[in-house]
């Protein structure tokens, strides 16, 4: 029992009085940790920036990358605002025909490639590349921008996988060409209408509306000067959504004409006050060039010069040549977009992104047949960028199973024979001379008898993979998550292989200017001679390379043009740098000791065989038969 406690006078047998108890703070971290939805952007950038560095390592040289050289070259010079000057510094033939065409398109690239060139060390080629890999990376960046604003951070990025491992971007960040510049300017103007029509509403603050507006009309500005009219298809997209969002009016609201939608639609009147801001930029460019070359300036424009390249078939090999892995996934996004718009009626967020990136993909779709002579690299991705976000929808549905595993019953089939249509060329020969009534080929034959086999094994596949998970969820999920990273990794797959491929003609003409530079500072060069045609067979110019090279490495070296070798003989006894290009004879060793000449670069069949005049030393001064063997 518990003795009980008698109090006393001086407080003996009384309790003690507890000491107050002292609260601190608990010890800060020194890094707080971040959730993990902040992780979603460092990824992004990863994506955005490791593919295009990869497709650096093999970096082209092939047209429009020499022209648009020899445009920054011309900036550098002093020829900011119009370049097209510089021609006449090129004799007549098939160059000047090119250059000239070439630099009456809008100039931004060259301004940028001018900037990267006098940055770089001795004016290196690669610095005419920087500003296209720069713009790929902007244009993953608003990819997975525009994915987040409509569907999250996770189908952002999806879409900004998609779209930064596709062959098609990776192979023009390896050019020098505006088409990522243009198409980044482009994607900015939307993101700006999309930005603009999510802060619609009472709570938005006062100058927000204005930023985006100004912030979308400096980007099509900026396209415009990029990439000629590709910044224009931005209008017909946010008419077309406007009229979309418009179609019904609110219940208890009076029905009133289009004519009068600026009202009660901010975002138009926006989007009219970017595109009037965006005009006004690119105007001063337009008007100067066309005080100075009339038409010529608007048949350049209007000619579709598509230095770029770009597919060349129909709106289905168009599709399966830029996502071939990603096109059924597309397709089922868009079907069930299209379906989501068609049902829902309430301004469900997500009925209204996935209906904008559907008359996106429409306006995309459609415009090469209204507009054949655009820049059909440009436009081809333009196309990619909705396919691959209704295509991120589509596995992003999948892969949290709000669409239903059946799908992949139709799915896994189509993929696969989209990817065998891509890679086998034999399969679309066969294909071809089969609708062309035509008997095909053994090879031919065999690689439609392959497609064939491929279909019907993914069918059968599927319908075994389909009995066995019928009542099992577990097994459905490693379906699911072996369809989605099959198509994953082939679309990653394709897109590092095709950046692995290096032309050599890049190769020997980089080799060719590391050669020049050596001896260049060791004996400047007076003089440069250039042997060779003006026209290859297919008609394009094939010095534009060289004469870039030459340009770049000796910019103040005079540069003389020879048809034959016998004119060698009149050039002054000099230090002097002599190339063959695209000759199919060699350049005798008589000739050469006479010349007193040796060769610096071994070319390929008489293909940028390089020769310079020998040093004035007793190893060389005998030419080089005495140095031989």
């Amino acid at each position: 029992m518990r003795p009980r406690m008698v109090r006393g006078r001086l407080g003996i047998g009384t309790r003690p009085k507890r000491p107050a108890e002292v609260f601190e703070p608990p010890a800060r971290p020194l890094i707080r940790p971040a959730p993990r939805s902040t992780m979603f952007f460092p990824l992004v950038v990863l994506v955005a920036v490791l593919p295009g560095l990869y497709a650096l390592r093999n970096w082209d040289l092939n047209p429009p990358g020499p022209w648009w050289g020899l445009r920054a070259l011309a900036v550098l010079d002093g020829r900011t605002w119009d370049q097209a000057q510089a021609a006449s510094a090129l004799p007549p033939g098939a160059e000047a025909t090119a250059f000239r065409a070439l630099s009456l398109q809008p100039p931004l690239y060259a301004w940028l490639a001018a900037a990267a060139t006098a940055l770089s060390t001795d004016r290196a080629p690669l610095a005419t590349v920087l500003p296209s890999y720069a713009a790929g990376v902007l244009v993953v960046l608003l990819v997975y921008l525009h994915g987040r604003a409509w569907g999250g951070r996770g189908l952002g990025l999806a879409a900004a996988v998609l779209v930064g491992f596709n062959r098609g971007l990776l192979a023009q960040m390896q050019l020098a060409s505006p088409t990522t510049l243009g198409l980044a300017g482009t994607l900015t103007a939307l993101l700006a209408y999309v930005q603009h029509l999510r802060g619609e509403g009472p709570a938005t603050r006062p100058g927000t509306s204005a930023c985006w507006a100004v912030v979308g009309g400096l980007a099509i500005g900026l396209a415009l000067l990029s990439v000629r009219g590709l910044a224009l298809l931005a209008a017909p997209v946010v008419l077309l959504h406007q009229g979309f969002l418009g179609a019904e009016p609110m219940p208890g609201a009076r029905a009133s004409g289009w004519w009068r939608a600026w009202r009660d639609r901010p975002s138009l009147v926006a989007g009219a006050a970017s595109l009037a801001f965006g005009l006004a930029v690119a105007a001063p460019w337009y008007a100067a060039m066309a005080r100075s070359h009339g038409l010529e300036l608007w048949r350049a424009q209007l000619a579709g010069l598509d230095f770029a390249g770009g597919t060349r078939g129909g709106l289905g090999a168009t599709l399966l040549d830029l996502a071939p892995a990603t096109l059924p996934l597309g397709l089922l996004g868009a079907a069930r977009a299209l379906r989501l718009s068609l049902s829902a009626e309430d301004d469900d967020p997500r009925v209204v992104g996935e209906s904008f990136w559907l008359l996106w993909l429409a306006v995309a779709a459609l415009a090469p047949a209204f507009w054949p002579t655009g820049p059909r690299a440009a436009l081809d991705l333009f196309l990619l960028v909705p396919l691959s976000l209704l295509a991120a929808r589509s596995l992003v549905d999948l892969a949290q199973r709000r669409a239903p595993a059946r799908s992949l019953a139709w799915l896994a089939p189509a993929t696969a024979m989209a990817v065998a249509w891509w890679a086998s060329t034999h399969l679309r020969a066969a294909a071809a001379d089969l609708a062309a009534g035509r008997r095909p080929d053994a090879a031919s034959a065999l690689g439609l008898h392959l497609g064939l086999d491929l279909i019907v094994a993914t069918a059968i596949l599927i319908r075994v993979l389909d009995r066995w998970a019928r009542r099992r969820d577990d097994r459905q999920r490693l379906v699911l998550a072996g369809f989605l990273l099959t198509v994953v990794t082939t679309t990653v797959a394709t897109g590092l292989r095709e950046v692995e491929f290096r032309h050599r003609e890049t190769s020997d003409l980089l080799a060719l200017r590391e050669m020049i530079l050596r001896r260049h500072h060791a004996r400047p060069f007076e003089l440069v001679a250039v042997l060779g045609p003006d026209r290859d067979e297919s008609g394009i110019a094939p010095g534009g390379q060289l004469r870039y090279i030459l340009s770049a490495t000796l910019p103040r070296t005079p540069r003389r043009d020879l048809s034959r070798i016998d004119d060698l003989l009149t050039l002054p006894d000099r230090p002097r740098l002599v190339i063959l290009s695209g000759t199919d004879e060699r350049l005798p060793y008589s000739l050469q000791s006479r010349l007193n000449l040796e060769a610096i670069h071994p070319g390929r069949s008489g293909v940028l065989d390089a020769f310079a005049t020998t040093h004035d030393d007793p190893l060389t001064a005998a030419g080089p038969r005495a140095m031989a063997p």
